[in-house]
């Protein structure tokens, strides 16, 4: 197999795997893997609005306002009035910072474990690599 065939088949065959045991790990937390991003992303980014998250996420607005609506009624998250009266600014609620350490300590075991036969130097490669893909695929005029 070509090599670049051989790549996108390892990760294909990677990707559903790895989210159905990260969909597992989150269960206990009530989360999905893409609540999960959200929830991440404001953790390290600070609070945004919907339109903010949804663009991160690359997913369409609606789908990322339901995924917000969810961890709002979980009380994971809040949303506040913006500048901008029309808008809502999204944040972790003290309860969502709480849930927040307790899966990055639980991914964080998981995620170790996954690569404790790679090396740092590898890891820092593969995610280059797929860095890289990542803007081709967003560039991509097909």
């Amino acid at each position: 197999m070509e090599p670049h065939r051989e790549f996108f088949y390892a990760y294909a065959v990677t990707y559903r795997p790895y989210l159905n045991l990260l969909n597992n790990q989150l269960a206990s937390f009530q989360l999905y893997s893409s609540q999960w991003r959200i929830m991440n992303f404001i953790l390290h980014n600070g609070a945004h609005t919907v339109s903010d998250i949804a663009m991160y996420q690359k997913v369409e607005k609606p789908t990322t306002t339901k995924m917000v609506q969810r961890l709002i009624e979980l009380g994971y998250m809040e949303a506040t009035p913006g500048e901008d009266k029309r808008t809502k600014v999204i944040q972790l609620t003290e309860t969502g910072l709480k849930i927040c350490d307790q899966v990055e300590e639980k991914l964080n075991q998981l995620q170790s474990y996954l690569l404790e036969d790679v090396s740092e130097e590898e890891q820092l490669m593969a995610t280059r690599l797929i860095k890289k893909v990542s803007e081709k695929i967003a560039d991509y005029k097909g």
